[in-house]
């Protein structure tokens, strides 16, 4: 059984906009199995917004192949390595920086081209998410203003689809914050009901993987 919508939030808007080899193949497919009409995918607007200082953040190439830089150095002056191999390694690393550095400024070019996906669709926050997030940050859970947004944002969406007849969705999440479960599996009892009232199922990756039942106490009936 496989949701007919499926939520997802910033950490698949960075993994479908990083540099190509980067990319996640699991969150390219997912794209590819919505504009294949197997689902609809949904994701807020505001995670946009975040991918943009996000992926050139967290790529950004001297940063990713610097301590490569210093191991050769410190491997050739030892003599632990040929000048000639590590020569040829430091044209790769350039190579590498050079390549990077390019694909980062299609990073803009890549967040607007998701718009014209027919499997996508893009929502701003709504007065409604605005205000359950108010209400989200007087409960007892640690998270982080961001966080408590994109939780608002993806209850909220999740009830409005099942007034529309839509018995249940899907969540891909891979924020451990914003799971609910811990890092042993154990249950989160607040985030757990949450999701569950709202009729989400969590998948703790892209795959989508068949389920052989709703949880216990979800209500199909549309």
């Amino acid at each position: 059984m496989k949701p007919s919508v499926v939520l997802v939030e910033t950490n698949w808007v960075v993994d479908v906009t990083a540099p190509a080899h980067l990319q996640s193949p699991q969150a390219v497919q997912l794209l590819q199995q919505a504009d294949a009409g197997n689902f609809q995918l949904l994701v807020p607007a505001i995670c946009l917004a975040e991918a943009r200082e996000t992926v050139p953040r967290r790529f950004t190439p001297r940063s990713r192949s610097e301590d490569f830089r210093k191991f050769v150095r410190w491997a050739r002056d030892e003599g632990r390595i040929e000048l000639e191999d590590a020569e040829s390694a430091f044209r790769v690393f350039d190579k590498f920086d050079g390549l990077v550095a390019n694909e980062l400024t299609k990073v803009s070019e890549r967040l607007d081209r998701l718009r014209s996906h027919p499997g996508l669709s893009i929502f701003p926050l709504s007065e409604a998410m605005l205000e359950r997030q108010i209400a989200l940050g007087a409960m007892e859970i640690s998270l982080k203003p961001y966080d408590l947004a994109v939780l608002a944002a993806v209850l909220v969406k999740s009830e409005e689809l099942l007034q529309e007849g839509h018995p249940w969705t899907g969540f891909c999440e891979l924020d451990s914050d914003l799971q609910p479960w811990d890092k042993s599996g154990a249950r989160k009892p607040i985030l757990s009901d949450l999701y569950n009232n709202s009729r989400i199922w969590v998948y703790g990756d892209f795959l989508l993987e068949e389920i052989d039942r709703l949880p216990d106490g979800w209500n199909t009936q549309t």
